[in-house]
């Protein structure tokens, strides 16, 4: 397997099966790219952007005279590119990235300075040099530096202050500003088999690592991280309370200092085998991960991609008009010591006078009636008039949730009460205003940071009249309250 260099060398023992099913109503699409193959691994895939590169890796072979090859002669693991096209495919056969890397030790997952000019790459401490082969299960992995000077990729050169000695130190990955290392280690002081650690880059220097705490951390394993655009941190782990699979991809993100608590990703980035590397694009509609759901015994880099259609700005929700005030200039004469005028609507409410003033609870269809009533015996001597009132909604996706909520708290955001008179709506679709999206007619979400943020339902469908696919789109602000703690919210989670 595409891991099993790096976390069969761990010892790790993963139990698990998938399906990939349900997949018709997913706010993602995923795609196995055609460069896979059942015969090697393929994995970890980061995007050269500065080359428009994906580079990746795997146990293929790497050509030149001499055959790298571990005990059983099979291909070490080293890195391979596709070129990315205009239209996002790639080109066909994957090509050996850097060959002047290529020697008798396994390559592991690397992550790129945003320059694309250093790379920091996990690979076997021992080296057993260009000329031989991989020295067994016994080296340790490491983190390494190399830099791309004069057209070629330096010797890579240990990094001392992030490696431990007699541990394994691997899977680097850099915040979005580079200041920051994550990676996974089995050295002393975590909490488990593989913790995360990170390391901060300071005057030119690498500080102390430190773990990432129980937040993030458990008694199993914690591997594979990566961070988004956004500085989101994302990474696999084995955890067998929260996972659906063997290892499955999680996410966490730090608010006021503290880590939140991690979220499993739902299907289809996490199936009931090994989910790994996950790296999102841009603002996250688009990006690669790595999966071995597709045999069961080699890994796959896979592309995934957003269904959501393209809409247009959305308008701000429009609020039926509720309130009216009804007045009748031809009322008859009447005795006011023993008889009064009276409005009465017919969702239970009653107003006295000639005049009043109602707010109806919502839209649908109502009676109005203006009554002469006798005060002492309350019933109604004559009937001024009557007529039918209907208050009809505003054709638009309704978006039915608080105004205020709180961080932390479980919030219901529903467009069931959605109203098309031309248009057939098909499918939903929510964007919460920080980063996060949904899919459904009616929804849950958490919210982890206090602001304002702008909630988008955007609704496909087709036109009644031509049926030609259509969008329609609203949003409304919803303020958040509060600060983020990791005490268990006032409402259970979906």
């Amino acid at each position: 397997m595409k891991y099993g260099s790096i976390l069969l060398w761990l010892g790790l023992l993963l139990g698990g099966m998938l399906t990939a099913s349900g997949q018709k109503d997913s706010l993602y699409r995923i795609e196995r790219l055609s460069f896979s193959s059942i015969a090697y691994d393929e994995y970890a895939p980061v995007l050269l952007d500065a080359r428009n590169q994906l580079i990746f890796v795997a146990n293929r072979s790497a050509g030149g005279l001499f055959k790298h090859s571990t005990e059983k002669g099979t291909p070490l693991e080293n890195y391979f590119y596709v070129t990315r096209k205009k239209d996002s495919t790639f080109t066909g056969s994957p090509r050996v990235f850097a060959s002047e890397l290529v020697s008798g030790s396994n390559k592991g997952p690397m992550v790129f300075n945003r320059e694309g000019t250093k790379m920091y790459l996990t690979k076997n401490i021992i080296e057993p040099g260009r000329l031989k082969n991989y020295l067994g299960t016994n080296n340790l992995l490491g983190i390494f530096e190399s830099s791309f000077v004069g057209g070629r990729w330096t010797t890579p050169t240990l990094i001392t202050a992030i490696n431990a000695n007699g541990y394994n130190t691997c899977h680097p990955a850099l915040s979005p500003d580079g200041k920051r290392m994550y990676f996974a280690s089995d050295r002393p002081g975590g909490f488990g088999r593989m913790d995360l650690w990170y390391s901060d880059f300071v005057k030119g220097q690498w500080t102390e690592p430190k773990n990432l705490g129980p937040v993030i951390n458990t008694s199993f394993n914690e591997v594979y991280p990566t961070c988004g655009p956004d500085g989101r941190l994302y990474f696999s782990s084995n955890r067998p309370d929260k996972t659906i699979g063997k290892l499955d991809i999680f996410f966490s993100e730090l608010v006021n200092g503290q880590w939140i608590e991690p979220r499993r990703l739902p299907e289809p980035f996490n199936s009931r085998y090994n989910d790994l590397c996950f790296v999102p694009e841009a603002n996250g509609d688009r990006g690669f991960f790595s999966s071995d759901r597709y045999d069961r015994t080699t890994s796959d880099v896979f592309y995934f991609s957003t269904t959501e259609p393209k809409f247009g700005a959305p308008e701000p929700l429009k609020m039926p008009r509720l309130c009216y005030t009804f007045f009748e200039n031809m009322g008859v004469v009447i005795d006011t010591a023993i008889a009064v005028y009276e409005w009465t609507f017919s969702d239970g409410a009653r107003h006295r006078g000639l005049e009043a003033y109602h707010c109806f609870p919502g839209t649908g269809e109502y009676t109005v009636e203006l009554n002469v009533v006798n005060k002492l015996q309350g019933t109604i001597e004559k009937n001024v008039v009557a007529y039918y009132f209907p208050i009809e909604k505003i054709e638009q996706p309704w978006i039915a949730c608080p105004d205020t909520v709180k961080v932390n708290e479980w919030v219901e955001f529903s467009g069931s009460d959605s109203w098309f008179v031309s248009f057939v709506p098909e499918r939903y679709y929510w964007d919460f205003g920080d980063g996060s999206k949904a899919m459904g007619i009616t929804v849950r979400y958490q919210y982890v940071r206090p602001g304002k943020y702008r909630v988008r339902l955007g609704v496909s469908g087709k036109d009644l009249g031509e049926g030609k696919p259509a969008t329609r789109a609203s949003y409304k602000d919803v303020v958040v309250e509060g600060d983020y703690t990791l005490t268990p919210s006032v409402s259970a989670s979906p």
